[in-house]
């Protein structure tokens, strides 16, 4: 028997989103249908909930079709990027007081010690207004010159760039309203726990009384699912929602990357999970054709000699990029596991495809290529949105998808071969 389900599950990775975009639009492409007929349920997180959000929501025009194409959806990242990734706004007070408190520290420091630096001075506002910068700046650039010195008070960029492009994309439209089924992670920091925004209302009831996670639907917009999904921790701010079914007074909403970056897992449960609400049964796990798109793995090595005596503050930025990347790859571990068809015999055609680009290491650490002969400099770092790095993302994509040309015309060929008399 062939397979009746299509699930679709799409990592974060901020501007590496341009990634699984230009993928989408090949199989749409292919197959000559849009991706929400494509696939039953499609799960995404931070840049991928984006994506999912942006694939499903439904035309002013036409209510049955989608508003865009997986091929506009690569342009809101080549042509909105740097609106996304733009620089915070300007928040002096906060920032004054915590160099001010620095230097005033530093400054006792010396006295307790009999340096004498600051001996015979009062240590007031007016003496810093000049040199307060410049001391932290100073400091960082000697130990630390990958960071800039406001980031360690605030988040690196501002939300209001990222607001106003998710509201042209996605306004007025409510999580029910999605032309497929859809699952968008984030996570409630006063609460610990895992929020799904989801399509389905009734598992919005169903799982009302859980008590480790989360399920909220009715009320909410696409554009609260994409705010609280991307609100990626030191990038942007975290994302607050009011509790609208639930008698939680709200949630303070980060993005499901700190938990999961690849989706896959708790997309293929709740497909199953919804499969069973409709038909009455349990669907068998080789009936669902699984697609997973990662937006690049990080090939760079830390090697001991680097890292030995490495603090917290040198850690914050490598330590986020190792836990989305090695959360995503024990993922596809688990899928390439359970869903290989060396363990499932039943299955003819193959299961589950995963897309994920290698970047791999070149003489700079700070640029990556992907492994041809005519080298293509990529930053994989997420918010690395100037002009030149998504050009480059855009050329590794495209020869990405000629490498893989013959895995993607045999999945958009299987989806297109489903058949699902009950809908």
């Amino acid at each position: 028997m062939g397979f009746q389900r299509a699930v679709l599950s799409i990592d974060g990775g901020g501007i590496k989103g341009i990634v699984p975009a230009m993928i989408l639009a090949k199989i749409e492409e292919e197959t000559q249908k849009p991706i929400c007929q494509l696939f039953d349920l499609i799960a995404g997180t931070s840049t991928g909930g984006i994506l999912t959000l942006g694939l499903t929501k439904p035309s002013e025009k036409d209510r049955t079709k989608p508003k865009f194409t997986a091929k506009q959806l690569v342009d809101l990242y080549v042509k909105q990027g740097k609106i996304i990734f733009q620089g915070r706004e300007p928040e002096k007070s906060n920032f004054d007081n915590n160099i001010i408190n620095i230097v005033k520290e530093l400054g006792n420091l010396y006295i307790e010690q009999g340096k004498g630096i600051f001996q015979g001075r009062e240590l007031e506002k007016s003496n810093f207004d000049n040199a307060k910068e410049n001391l932290l700046k100073a400091i960082l650039n000697k130990f630390l010159p990958q960071i800039e010195a406001e980031d360690l008070f605030s988040s690196k960029h501002s939300r209001k760039g990222k607001k106003k492009v998710i509201n042209d994309y996605l306004k007025d439209t409510y999580m029910k309203e999605a032309l497929a089924e859809i699952l968008i992670t984030s996570y409630s920091t006063n609460f610990r726990k895992p929020i799904f925004f989801t399509s389905n209302s009734q598992k919005e009831e169903e799982y009302k009384t859980s008590k480790l996670y989360r399920v909220i639907c009715e009320g909410y917009t696409m554009e609260n699912a994409a705010l609280a999904t991307s609100a990626a921790p030191t990038y942007f701010k975290p994302y607050w929602v009011d509790a609208i079914n639930h008698p939680d007074k709200g949630y303070t909403l980060v993005d499901g990357g700190v938990f999961a970056n690849n989706p896959t897992s708790i997309a293929i449960i709740e497909a199953m999970n919804s499969y069973k609400a409709k038909k009455g049964k349990n669907i068998p796990l080789d009936e669902l054709l699984v697609v997973s798109l990662g937006t690049g793995r990080k090939a760079r090595g830390l090697d001991i000699d680097e890292i030995a005596n490495w603090g917290q503050i040198k850690w914050i930025e490598p330590l986020i990029d190792i836990t989305l990347n090695g959360q995503s790859e024990v993922v596809d571990y688990q899928m390439e596991q359970l869903l290989s068809a060396k363990l499932q015999r039943s299955i003819q055609e193959q299961q589950y495809y995963r897309f994920q680009p290698q970047y791999s290491e070149i003489k700079n650490s700070k640029h990556y290529s992907m492994g041809e002969n005519d080298l293509i400099y990529v930053n994989d770092k997420m918010d690395d949105a100037s002009t030149d790095n998504i050009d480059n993302l855009v050329e590794a994509s495209q020869r990405f998808i000629n490498k893989e040309i013959y895995n993607l015309k045999r999945l958009s060929n299987e989806l297109s071969k489903i058949v699902r008399s009950d809908l």
